[in-house]
């Protein structure tokens, strides 16, 4: 479930959504830290990274730094939006908030979220399923995402888009999110694929996203007062 106060109205690569995500781990950075045995040099770069925004509130990461590839994912993700709409049979779809919990350690911007309804027992908190899209510009990046059938195809292709998807449904609570790949140029019917998340079949992998998350707050702090001079 999402705590409806947790869907902001920041806007998606806005000065504030820039801003919130310093010093907070990411959904699309999470791979970071899902190495097979550990963090591993990427997962330690990547907390150290965090930890440094945290204490001089800047960031110097060129995650978002002009590429001709994250241009055009931003061109068209719109349109890839509105295709996956038309798939599912959607009238709604909520899309790019920033999902926000003012005591945690992470932040997540789930390109669309579906919103089923009020929980039944608590009406401040929201049933979601989480939506992640892809556009790549070249074709060789699209079709091997085209032909992936289920979540293990995709974790076999590319750990990132798998874990990213993971960690949006596990920040937002849902037991079922959707990730896609568009590629405007191909014909309808061919320029889409969905692959459906589920996570009681993925159970284990969220288990392992759950350790591993409170092993980054763990060593988060640890380092962060090193760095601060307040390590006992």
């Amino acid at each position: 479930m999402l705590k409806k106060s947790h869907i902001s109205s920041i806007e998606i690569y806005s000065p504030e959504w820039h801003q919130y995500r310093i010093g907070r781990a990411t959904s699309s950075k999470m791979f970071s830290i899902m190495g097979f045995e550990g963090f591993g040099k990427g997962g330690e770069t990547y907390l150290m990274q965090k930890v440094g925004e945290s204490i001089t509130g800047q960031s110097n990461d060129r995650e978002f730094e002009f590429d001709e590839d994250l241009e055009w994912g931003k061109l068209y993700e719109p349109e890839g939006l509105k295709a996956f709409a038309k798939k599912m049979g959607l009238n709604f779809l909520v899309t790019q908030k920033l999902i926000t919990n003012p005591d945690g350690q992470f932040s997540s911007t789930p390109d669309g979220i579906i919103v089923h309804g009020e929980c039944k027992i608590d009406t401040t908190e929201y049933n979601v399923s989480t939506v992640e899209g892809k556009c790549p510009r070249t074709y060789h990046n699209f079709i091997p995402k085209f032909l992936c059938k289920n979540p293990r195809d995709l974790y076999k292709l590319n750990k990132a888009d798998f874990w990213q998807t993971i960690d949006q449904m596990d920040q937002c609570g849902a037991a079922v999110g959707y990730y896609f790949v568009f590629h405007p140029y191909f014909p309808e019917g061919r320029n889409i694929n969905i692959i459906e998340f589920r996570k009681m079949e993925l159970w284990d992998e969220f288990k392992l996203l759950s350790a591993r998350k409170k092993e980054f707050i763990r060593r988060f702090d640890e380092l962060r007062l090193q760095m601060m001079g307040l390590a006992v």
